[in-house]
């Protein structure tokens, strides 16, 4: 196997006589998404974080109305969030695959204080799987202009 990058795009080719194969992974339809909080979100119980500022949204699996990510396509992702807090307040978060809580994000600031809390997951989606940031209560989710609270993800392989 071969890897490289040749005019931008990454490639990887298996040498297996005159069958070679090419796997390769470019800019214009390689699934990846990421979006931002602009502004602060109280979010019920169970609900989704709705992401509001889409900044990349290749295959358009991102839908900033449900805050929602649809898989457009089978592989294995790698799936990544930030939250921040209200100053003082608690906010307990998880990130779902479908209907399952894979991981949690909880914080708890002491005093006048916000805090951030972020999780990493490398999950296998199948075309058509939903991933999102979910509120385990009813929190608040602080953010702003500067995008302190984030949500993204792109395909690492199929």
């Amino acid at each position: 196997m071969v890897c490289g990058t040749r005019y931008g795009y990454h490639f990887r080719r298996y040498n297996r006589g005159k069958d070679a194969k090419c796997q390769c992974l470019n800019k214009d339809t390689t699934p990846a998404f990421s979006a931002v909080l602009t502004h602060k979100q109280t979010v019920a119980s169970n609900t989704a974080v709705k992401f509001d500022k889409v900044v990349t949204n290749i295959q358009d699996g991102y839908d900033p109305a449900t805050g929602i990510f649809t898989a457009p396509t089978d592989g294995v992702y790698h799936i990544s969030s930030t939250v921040i807090s209200p100053v003082g307040k608690k906010l307990f978060v998880s990130l779902y695959h479908n209907d399952v809580p894979i991981t949690s994000i909880w914080v708890n600031p002491k005093d006048d204080t916000h805090e951030m809390g972020t999780t990493n997951m490398v999950l296998m989606l199948k075309d058509g799987d939903e991933v999102a940031i979910r509120s385990r209560g009813n929190f608040e989710v602080h953010s702003n202009g500067a995008g302190f609270t984030s949500f993204s993800g792109f395909l690492i392989s199929k």
